[in-house]
């Protein structure tokens, strides 16, 4: 009995055990995402931040955040913004598997009220796709109108609200996912109201 393999098929079983990883590494949006936090860990400034955003709460605070996040390098400033009055900043080369730039939390005093990620726009379908698996369909896309809803995708979350573009952005300084907590959202209800 001959065992012995054909030189030919062993040539282009070499080849395709070489050539299929890195094919699979450039041509696949999958493989390329994973190179890129690869990259990214390397050459990065930023850490990583593994967080299920649509489970943050408006009765965090930013002592328990950074208890929860320790290796998280948060700089934070006093001074009026849209939903409180102060903000802590991070860069972030990874947020759940999904290469980004940078996390912001908004606080009113200690309270965190609204947070936004900053992903980087190569990534905007993933991140989609990723939040309707673990939150379920955006909700202009649940509505069964025939024409096109305008707006950001908006998931609701157990406290509030998350927001996104509908496709992505032109650049990557405008791909942003927001979490927006109840309190925020009421208080800018409230602040609409008194605006008429």
């Amino acid at each position: 009995m001959n065992l012995r393999l054909h030189p030919l098929y062993k040539k282009l079983l070499m080849l395709a055990i070489v050539i299929g990883p890195i094919f699979w590494l450039v041509f696949t949006d999958d493989g390329q995402r994973r190179t890129d936090r690869a990259m990214l860990y390397v050459f990065g400034d930023g850490g990583e931040l593994n967080l299920a955003i649509e489970n943050l709460s408006s009765g965090m605070t930013e002592p328990e955040f950074r208890e929860l996040f320790p290796e998280l390098k948060l700089s934070c400033d006093d001074g009026l913004n849209p939903f409180g009055d102060r903000l802590c900043t991070a860069e972030v080369d990874d947020f759940s598997g999904i290469p980004a730039r940078a996390f912001t939390l908004f606080l009113s005093g200690e309270a965190l009220r609204a947070a936004k990620l900053n992903y980087r726009r190569a990534y905007h379908e993933t991140l989609a796709r990723e939040l309707t698996r673990r939150v379920g369909s955006p909700v202009p896309q649940s509505l069964s109108t025939p024409e096109p809803v305008e707006g950001p995708l908006s998931w609701v979350v157990d406290d509030g609200l998350l927001l996104m573009p509908p496709e992505a952005p032109e650049s990557d300084r405008d791909a942003a996912l927001m979490w927006l907590s109840e309190v925020a959202l009421q208080r800018r209800r409230e602040s609409g109201a008194a605006g008429r």
